[in-house]
């Protein structure tokens, strides 16, 4: 049996066609920081779990404000080689004032990875600098925002590009051991950062 010319040029665009349907469903990885807010003042948290699609993580720690400004303003705990945007973010952290544990999982908006191809392009490198900010707030909200800092404007602040991905989300209260935090608890109530729990 003899292939004919033409059926072995239809398998071999058909096998193209896959292999480049295949490959351009890979998604666009970009090199950008990850920043932590916390808060509002008055509100401190400890961050205890941080992680992005459930796969990959960043150490947060302690965060005592941010949360409230616009962009959220947080500590950068992350700048990575080129990674995809995540399309989930799970956390779990502690109030200090309220003594309570909170845990989201949140789903981002399908269309976020499109958005961020776009700001790549009207924000490119080097001129720009881009930020994933994920917030947590001690009354147990947490946000997701979006920046681009322009790194080349010096204190001219007008050309930065910030919007929010998520606001305003609520978390689940969780059990936990408020215990581990009684020392670091105890410091701000005597700093005066917060009354006492029940006062």
């Amino acid at each position: 049996m003899t292939t004919k010319p033409s059926m072995l040029r239809a398998l071999l665009a058909a096998l193209c066609l896959t292999l480049t349907t295949a490959c351009s469903s890979e998604p666009n990885k970009y090199d950008f920081g990850i920043s932590v807010a916390g808060g509002p003042i008055g509100w401190p948290i400890w961050v205890e779990k941080l992680t992005f699609d459930n796969v990959w993580s960043v150490p947060a720690g302690i965060k005592e404000g941010g949360f409230d400004h616009d962009p959220p303003g947080g500590g950068l705990v992350g700048l990575f080689a080129p990674t995809a945007v995540p399309g989930s973010v799970q956390a779990r952290w502690f109030s200090h004032r309220t003594q309570t544990f909170y845990q989201i999982d949140l789903a981002l908006p399908e269309e976020f990875s499109d958005r961020v191809d776009e700001w790549y392009q009207k924000y490119p490198e080097p001129k720009y600098r881009h930020y994933f900010i994920v917030g947590f707030s001690g009354k147990g909200e947490a946000l997701v925002w979006w920046e681009a800092f322009c790194s080349l404007c010096d204190y001219d602040r007008s050309e930065d590009f910030s919007t929010p991905i998520v606001e305003n989300a609520q978390a689940n209260v969780v059990e936990g051991d408020p215990s581990r935090y009684r020392s670091q608890t105890e410091q701000f109530i005597n700093e005066g950062l917060f009354p006492s729990p029940g006062e």
